[in-house]
C-alpha cells in the first residue's frame, strides 16, 4: 500500500525541516537509544526513522545497512498515524505492509513495533522502531512496550537539545561577528582621535604631555584588543600584562609571577593603563631606565570567598633611588585610582626603586 497522505501534511514537513537533522552525521546520542531500544525488546533491528515526504532516513541504526528506503519500504509512515505505538506481529498477514519489499524480499523482515515521536509543537516527524526476522504473535511485553514508549521520548530530547545546541552556535557565530565590527569601529574611532589630537597640538611646543597623551591612547586600544580576544566577557591578568609591558619594554627585563584570574572589561582596561603609567615612568626615571635595571610584578589572592582581594605589587631594582614628584598630574592620579578605578594603592619611594601594592575586592575586579 502507499505511505498514508499524513506524510506529506505540509506542517508536519515544516516542523521536520526546522531540525535540519536530514542527511548529518551520526551521533552517540541517538546511536545509544538505537542500541538501548534493541536490547530493551530484544530484537535484531533498531532505528530513528525521520518521515520526510519521499523516503526515509535514519538517524542511527543497528542491525540495518542502508542509511534510508523509499517511502514504499516504509513502515514507519504508517506508524506517524498512531498515538503511541504501532506493533504488527507478523507483517506478512497485514494488508498495509504484506508486499512491502522488505518483507517479500530482503532482509525479509517480519516483525515491527514503532514509537512516533513528536517535534516540541506538536508535529510527527518519525518513529524509533524495533524489526525482527521472526513474527511475534504476542508482539511485544508491556515492559518492553513502556522501555519503547519512553526511549521515543528520548528520541524528541535529543532532537530538541540538538536544535538548542545548533541556535546557540548561530547565536554565538552572530555575537562574534558584531564584536569583530565593533572592534572594527573602536579601531577607526582611536585612529581618528589620534589623528585630530595630532592636528589640534601641533602647534604646541612642549611635546610630553602630547606624546603622554597619545601613548595612553594607544594602551587603550590594546586594552580593547585584548578584550576582543576573550568576546568582550573577560580576560586573564596574565595576558593583560603581557600584551601592555610587551608594546612598552623588554619583557624579558620584568620577572612576572601570579595565577590565572580573570578581569572584567572595566578592570582590563583600567588595569591597562595602571602598568602602562608605572612601565612608562620606569623606563624615564626608574629602573628600567639603567642598564640591568628589573621589575618584580606578581599577584596573589587574598582572603576567602566574598572577602577575597586581588593583591597585585610592583617592584623596582637595580635603577636610581625612587623620589615622590613634587607635583601630582594626570599619570600620578591614574596610578593612584588602582586597579578598578576606587584607590587602593600604596606607593613607597625607596633607595632602591619605587614599589606600589595596589588592592581591590575580588568582586570588583570580576565585574562586567
Amino acid at each position: 500500500m502507499h505511505p498514508p497522505d499524513h506524510v506529506r501534511d505540509p506542517a508536519r514537513l515544516a516542523a521536520l525541516a526546522r531540525y535540519a537533522v536530514l542527511g548529518t552525521p551520526a551521533e552517540p546520542g541517538f546511536d545509544n537509544i538505537v542500541q538501548l531500544a534493541a536490547q530493551v525488546c530484544d530484537a535484531s533491528v533498531a532505528l530513528v526513522s525521520l518521515v520526510a515526504a519521499d523516503h526515509q532516513w535514519f538517524k542511527a541504526r543497528i542491525g540495518f545497512e542502508a542509511r534510508q528506503t523509499d517511502l514504499d519500504s516504509s513502515v514507519c509512515a504508517f506508524a506517524l498515524l498512531e498515538p503511541e505505538l504501532l506493533v504488527i506481529p507478523d507483517l506478512t498477514q497485514d494488508e498495509r505492509t504484506r508486499n512491502n519489499p522488505l518483507v517479500t524480499g530482503d532482509p525479509h523482515i517480519r516483525f515491527y513495533a514503532g514509537a512516533p515521536f513528536r517535534a516540541a509543537t506538536g508535529e510527527v516527524l518519525g518513529s524509533l522502531c524495533v524489526l525482527d526476522d521472526k513474527k511475534r504473535p504476542g508482539g511485544l511485553t508491556e515492559q518492553q512496550a513502556v522501555g519503547l514508549k519512553n526511549l521515543a521520548r528520548q528520541v524528541e530530547n535529543q532532537l530538541e537539545l540538538r536544535q538548542a545546541i545548533i541556535e546557540r552556535d548561530a547565536l554565538t557565530a552572530q555575537q562574534q561577528l558584531m564584536v569583530h565590527e565593533l572592534n572594527h569601529r573602536l579601531k577607526n574611532m582611536f585612529a581618528m582621535i589620534q589623528a585630530i589630537a595630532m592636528q589640534t597640538f601641533r602647534p604646541v611646543t612642549d611635546r610630553e604631555p602630547v606624546d603622554a597623551f597619545l601613548q595612553r591612547l594607544h594602551a587603550l586600544s590594546s586594552a580593547h584588543d585584548v578584550l576582543l580576544q576573550q568576546n568582550w566577557s573577560a580576560a586573564k591578568l596574565g595576558m593583560v600584562v603581557s600584551n601592555v609591558l610587551g608594546t612598552l619594554a623588554d619583557i624579558d627585563r620584568f620577572d612576572i609571577v601570579g595565577p590565572e584570574i580573570k578581569l572584567g572589561p572595566r578592570t582590563v582596561l583600567g588595569v591597562s593603563l595602571l602598568l602602562h603609567e608605572l612601565t612608562t615612568n620606569a623606563l624615564k626615571y626608574g629602573s628600567l631606565s639603567k642598564e640591568g635595571g628589573r621589575v618584580v610584578l606578581h599577584w596573589q589572592l587574598e582572603g576567602q570567598e566574598d572577602d577575597a582581594e586581588l593583591v597585585l605589587a610592583w617592584r623596582e631594582k637595580g635603577g636610581p633611588p625612587a623620589k615622590e614628584p613634587k607635583r601630582r598630574g594626570f599619570g600620578s592620579k591614574l596610578i593612584h585610582m588602582g586597579l578598578v578605578g576606587t584607590g587602593g594603592a600604596e606607593l613607597r619611594y625607596l633607595p632602591s626603586g619605587l614599589e606600589a601594592e595596589f588592592r581591590a575586592p575580588l568582586a570588583q575586579v570580576r565585574q562586567s
